[in-house]
C-alpha cells in the first residue's frame, strides 16, 4: 500500500501532461483518475481506486469523444480493469461502455453526467465475471481549472469462490464528492 501511495504522489508531483486529474472520495474509498486527450476525438484515462478492507482497482481506457450538440456530449469506448483484493480472488476484465454528459443551455457552469461500463463473462478473466460500473454525478464549474462534483458510483462483479458463484459483490458503492483539475 505504501508503494502505491508513493507512486500516486510521484505522479501528482511530476510535471503534468494530462488534460485533467480527478480526485474523489467517500467514507471507504479514494479514487484518482488521470485523463489525457490524444486529439479532439480520442481520450485516454488511467484510474486507481482504493477501497478500505477490500483492495484496489486499476483501470486504463481509450474512448472516442463526440459532441452531439451544444448541450450534450458523450464518450464511447472501453477500459482494461484489474482488481487486486485483500479477501477476494484477483480478477481482470475488458469493459465496454461510455458516458453521456448534459449541460443545460441556461447555465453552462452546471452539468449532469452518467457513465456505465460492462464486461460480460467473455471479456472477464480469472475468478471475476460480469464486471459492472455505474456512475451518476452532478458537476459545477468553479473555474476554468476546477470542476467540483458530487455523485453516486457502484462497481460490482460476480466471483467464483472455491467453486461457488457469488453474484453482485460490491467493489465500490456509495455517494462521493470530488474535484477535477484541468490543465
Amino acid at each position: 500500500m505504501k508503494a502505491q501511495l508513493a507512486l500516486v504522489l510521484a505522479l501528482i508531483a511530476s510535471p503534468s501532461f494530462a488534460d485533467s486529474l480527478s480526485l474523489d472520495l467517500n467514507d471507504n474509498s479514494l479514487r484518482l483518475n488521470y485523463q489525457y486527450s490524444l486529439d479532439k476525438n480520442y481520450q485516454t484515462d488511467a484510474a486507481w481506486i482504493h477501497t478500505k478492507d477490500l483492495g484496489n482497482t486499476f483501470t486504463a481506457g481509450l474512448n472516442l469523444k463526440q459532441t452531439l450538440n451544444n448541450d450534450i456530449s458523450g464518450l464511447i469506448g472501453g477500459k482494461a480493469v484489474f482488481q487486486q483484493h485483500d479477501s477476494l480472488p484477483d480478477g481482470t476484465a475488458i469493459a465496454i461502455g461510455g458516458t453521456l454528459r448534459i449541460t443545460p443551455a441556461a447555465n453552462k457552469n452546471v452539468a449532469v453526467s452518467l457513465s456505465g461500463y460492462f464486461a460480460p463473462n467473455v471479456l472477464s478473466f480469472g475468478d471475476m465475471d460480469n464486471y459492472r460500473e455505474l456512475e451518476l454525478r452532478g458537476e459545477y464549474l468553479v473555474s476554468e481549472q476546477l470542476t467540483a462534483y458530487v455523485g453516486y458510483r457502484n462497481n460490482r462483479a460476480d466471483y467464483n469462490l472455491s467453486g461457488v458463484k457469488s453474484k453482485g459483490i460490491e467493489l465500490y458503492d456509495g455517494a462521493m464528492i470530488g474535484g477535477e483539475f484541468h490543465f
